[in-house]
């Protein structure tokens, strides 16, 4: 048991920050604006960035300025990091419960 508390304070290291995550995908959304003279009209289409989620059951695109799309990728980023780290600690935790006497 000593051994499987040990796994479990390795896997919960290098948590990230809670206060610098968002919960969902990156998507970019390539568009025609529809000026007739514009270079999207010859297969330039333009980029935006939105964050695709669940929420309430349903699937939500919220759109990220341009300023803010390295800030949201690492708080993507982060949150993958810690669901894994937390798919890790369940999985350690489950088998700490399982073995404990009852």
């Amino acid at each position: 048991m000593v051994d499987e508390r040990i796994k479990l304070r390795e896997a919960a290291k290098g948590t990230p920050n809670i206060t610098q995550v968002v919960h969902g995908s990156i998507v970019i959304v390539k568009r025609l604006c529809g000026k007739t003279n514009c270079r999207c009209q010859k297969g330039f289409k333009h980029s935006s960035l939105y964050i695709s989620q669940r929420y309430k059951g349903k699937t939500r695109m919220i759109y990220i300025p341009h300023r803010s799309e390295a800030r949201v990728r690492d708080f993507v980023k982060n949150w993958h990091k810690l669901k894994a780290i937390m798919d890790k600690v369940t999985d350690i935790n489950i088998r700490i419960l399982t073995k404990a006497k009852r």
